[in-house]
């Protein structure tokens, strides 16, 4: 297994509302995410908002918060009633 400093990562401990923390648990949740994964994709997308250069190699991280969701509600039954207009 590899250690944090191997991969190039830093510990980062920040006190914050219970209230937000349950909010951002949930999003990730649904998500499908881990916190860590959520919350990491969620400050680069606030860097790259203000300018500030995300690697190319992490810039995708983002995009992938959404597909869980998709999916689910791809497969809704409210959505059933669009497959027949194909």
């Amino acid at each position: 297994m590899s250690t944090r400093n191997e991969r190039d990562e830093s510990l980062l401990s920040i006190e914050i509302e219970i209230e937000l923390r349950n909010r951002i648990e949930a999003a990730a949740l649904e998500r499908g995410l881990s916190l860590r994964d959520y919350v990491a994709a969620a400050l680069r997308d606030a860097l790259a908002s203000h300018g500030v250069a995300v690697p190319s190699n992490q810039s995708d991280e983002w995009s992938r918060l959404s597909i869980p969701s998709f999916a689910r509600d791809w497969e809704s039954d409210a959505d059933a009633v669009y497959d027949d207009l194909a």
